[in-house]
C-alpha cells in the first residue's frame, strides 16, 4: 500500500522511485505534485475539475493501485498532457518496480515540462533500475542543476557516480548530500557510507577514515543503519550485524558492506560470498542491491580478461 507523507525522510524517498527502497517509508506524493499535504483524506489540492484524477488519488492513497491506474487513464483520454494523471501513472509504475514502464513515464513528463525536477529525479531513479546509468545520470543531473535543497537528489546521483566507478565524482557529490540533508534538518548516514568507500576505492584512506569518524558521531540512536557504522568501525562482527537485521533490505544493505569492507581488506572470496548473495537474492528495492550487481559484473568482465 501507498502511504503518503508530507515530508522527505532521507530513505522515504530512496523507498518508492529508488527501488521503492523499505528503509522509511514511501515516496511523498507531496514531492511529486507539489501539493500541501495528503494525509487520512484528500486535502482540496487533489479535488480537480477532472473526477477521474480525484478518483484516481483516492484509490491510490487507498492502495488500490490498478484502480487508480484505469482512474488516470481515464483522466487522460480528456487531455493527454494533463500532469497529476501522468504522475499519478509513473508513481505507480515505480510502486510495483515496473521500471521500463516508470522511465517512460517520467520521461513524457519532463518532454512537457523539461524544468520538472522531481520528474528528473523519477527518471534518474528508473534508469538507475534498470542499470542505465548513463540516462540516470543526465537525470539527476538535471534534477540538481539548480541546486535544490534536496540532499536525496545529490545521494541519488552519487549513488550513480559509484556504480559507474567514479569515485571521486562519487564522494564529492554525497558530500554535498550530506550538506542538503543538514539544511533541511534532516540526517541521512547513507551518503557518508558512499563517500566512505568511494575514498577506500581510490585509495585515500586518511579521508575515509575522516568520513567514518564523522558517520560514528552522527549515526542514529539505536536503530538503522547505525549497526553498519558499528561494523565498519570494528566495534561489531559481521555475525552481530546480521542479528540486527530485521527486514529484507537492511540483510541486503548488511550482506553489501560486509562484502565491500572485506574486499577492501583484500579478502576476495568472502567478499564475493556476500555480494554474490546480494546480486542474486538482495531486495531489489534498495541502491545496494544494484550497486552489488554493478560491482559483481565489474569483477567478472575483469576475471576473464586476458
Amino acid at each position: 500500500m501507498f502511504e503518503f507523507m508530507l515530508t522527505i525522510e532521507s530513505r522515504s524517498i530512496r523507498t518508492m522511485c529508488l527501488n521503492l527502497t523499505k528503509r522509511l517509508s514511501v515516496l511523498s506524493a507531496s514531492v511529486l505534485l507539489g501539493a500541501t499535504s495528503l494525509s487520512a483524506q484528500l486535502e482540496p489540492t487533489y479535488i480537480s475539475d477532472n473526477p477521474f484524477i480525484t478518483e484516481g488519488y483516492v484509490q491510490l492513497q487507498a492502495g488500490n493501485a490498478e484502480v487508480a491506474l484505469e482512474a488516470f487513464d481515464k483522466a487522460l483520454e480528456t487531455n493527454a498532457q494533463e500532469l497529476s494523471a501522468l504522475l499519478g501513472k509513473a508513481m505507480i509504475y515505480a510502486g510495483q518496480l515496473n521500471h521500463e514502464k516508470a522511465f517512460h513515464s517520467y520521461d513524457t513528463i519532463i518532454q512537457q515540462h523539461p524544468r520538472h525536477i522531481d520528474a528528473w529525479s523519477g527518471r534518474g531513479l528508473a534508469a538507475f533500475n534498470l542499470g542505465d546509468f548513463d540516462e540516470a545520470l543526465t537525470s539527476f543531473e538535471q534534477a540538481t542543476a539548480d541546486q535544490p535543497v534536496n540532499g536525496f537528489y545529490y545521494e541519488s546521483l552519487a549513488w550513480t557516480f559509484m556504480c559507474r566507478g567514479e569515485f571521486d565524482e562519487a564522494a564529492a557529490t554525497a558530500k554535498t548530500a550530506t550538506l542538503m540533508y543538514g539544511r533541511k534538518g534532516e540526517n541521512s548516514i547513507y551518503p557518508l557510507l558512499i563517500a566512505y568507500f568511494s575514498y577506500l576505492e581510490i585509495g585515500d584512506t586518511q579521508a575515509a577514515q575522516r568520513t567514518l569518524i564523522y558517520a560514528q558521531k552522527n549515526r542514529p540512536v539505536n536503530q538503522w543503519p547505525a549497526p553498519i557504522v558499528d561494523y565498519l568501525s570494528g566495534t561489531i562482527d559481521q555475525t552481530s550485524l546480521i542479528s540486527y537485521v530485521m527486514d529484507s533490505a537492511q540483510e541486503t544493505e548488511a550482506h553489501t558492506y560486509i562484502g565491500l569492507k572485506l574486499k577492501h581488506d583484500e579478502q576476495f572470496e568472502a567478499a564475493q560470498k556476500h555480494l554474490n548473495w546480494v546480486s542474486h537474492h538482495g531486495d531489489p528495492r534498495v541502491f545496494e542491491q544494484t550497486l552489488a550487481r554493478t560491482f559483481q559484473l565489474r569483477n567478472n568482465v575483469a576475471t576473464l580478461a586476458p
